[in-house]
């Protein structure tokens, strides 16, 4: 799974951008100073940097080599790809244009090649990496920054690694092995859990655990957690089986928190997580299920049953119900998602992004190809 973070250079990125704003430095070897990079495993990597026109640039190859990252260049050699289960980014030889988690970006500097290592600029790498703190110590020559990520261990998140044991019980355990309880579910897990963490704009931390179980794999149990300075101020539990959705933790427009446990839906005020608002699922779906929460937005709610899988949308000032099947499918889609029950009952409908009063969905493949379809916000009636 795919670590959804708010990527973003902080004011000590900043502090170090003006520290590089000096004259520029000739030649490299009169500005090499090292780097020290802090994991959030606890584990620290160091070698060489280098100062450019005023500019801090990392060895890219070198620290993704370091973190055991898949590097590649293309076929041109120009072109360099990073990846993980959890991440990626891609940068071209002198061009300031990068991707990172399939969204663009524009560096400080373009990348630069020397020898048979690529150079890119300090402050790009540490954000990408989802590091903080850049800082540069100009008596010491050293570049460093904390946080930064440590590869495919998707439980390690801000230097604590996270656990959930057999029983349930979630612990934290920081770099020199001090272990404390976060919180205490008293749910029994039955396989290894996944681990997914999102930042929310105010600092909070939002954790979603993932078990799936069952011979075979039919059954899913989700634990949630919202952390606030290391500390569980709000949880919620719950179970479903023979669909994976997955839950929105977070608004479309990233302001509200969004936790459910299949029966009630609970908005949450980002930075102190106090309840704005409440809704029972079953009420607004007109099914006695356990229900999937999609997308929540300032108009509307995405919820979907378990058993029936009909992706719904709830007005949420007037609690009208749409079906999007009707809306959105063709006839004989209608009739499969009504009535085929291989692997489950339901559409293949999903939400991929709002752009203005318009939605737009991925139909996947049912009865014909997979597709795009858009639709206006529904008024309130």
């Amino acid at each position: 799974m795919k670590r959804l973070h708010v990527l973003k250079i902080g004011t000590a990125v900043i502090a170090a951008s003006i520290l590089f704003t000096s004259q520029p430095v000739q030649g490299e070897a009169a500005s090499s100073p090292s780097y020290e990079l802090v994991l959030d495993s606890g584990s620290v990597i160091e070698g060489k940097a280098v100062i450019k026109q005023g500019v801090s640039y990392l060895p890219l190859l070198q620290i993704s080599k370091d973190l055991s990252l898949s590097a590649t260049l293309d076929q041109s050699g120009k072109r360099v790809t990073v990846l993980s289960p959890s991440m990626n980014l891609a940068v071209r030889l002198n061009s300031k244009q990068a991707v990172v988690n399939g969204k663009g970006i524009t560096m400080s500097a373009a990348p630069f090649k020397n020898g048979q290592e690529i150079y890119v600029p300090a402050s790009f790498l540490v954000s990408a990496l989802q590091g903080e703190g850049l800082t540069y110590d100009r008596l010491a020559k050293k570049l460093s920054a904390t946080g930064i990520y440590s590869g495919n261990d998707s439980s390690v998140y801000g230097g604590l690694r996270y656990e959930i044991s057999q029983e349930g019980k979630l612990f934290t355990t920081n770099a020199k092995g001090k272990k404390n309880q976060l919180y205490d579910f008293k749910k029994e897990i039955y396989n290894q859990p996944v681990y997914q963490f999102t930042k929310t704009a105010k600092g909070l931390v939002i954790l979603n655990i993932s078990d799936y179980y069952g011979e075979p794999m039919l059954n899913k149990q989700t634990f949630t957690v919202v952390i606030k300075n290391g500390a569980v101020i709000r949880q919620s539990y719950v179970k479903y089986f023979n669909r994976f959705e997955e839950n929105a933790v977070l608004s479309v427009d990233k302001k509200e928190i969004v936790l459910t446990d299949g029966d009630t839906l609970r908005i949450l005020e980002d930075g102190t997580g106090k309840i704005s608002q409440t809704y029972d699922l079953k009420k607004l779906g007109g099914e006695d299920d356990t229900y999937f929460v999609e997308a929540v937005d300032k108009e509307y709610l995405l919820i979907r049953p378990n058993k029936k899988g009909l992706l719904t949308y709830i007005d949420r000032a007037t609690g009208e119900r749409t079906l999007l099947y009707k809306k959105l499918l063709g006839k004989a889609d209608q009739e499969y998602a009504e009535i085929n029950d291989v692997p489950f009952f339901g559409d293949q409908i999903r939400f991929t992004e709002r752009k203005g009063d318009t939605l737009t969905f991925h139909i996947g493949p049912m009865t014909g190809e997979a597709s795009d379809q858009t639709m206006k916000i529904l008024p309130s009636l």
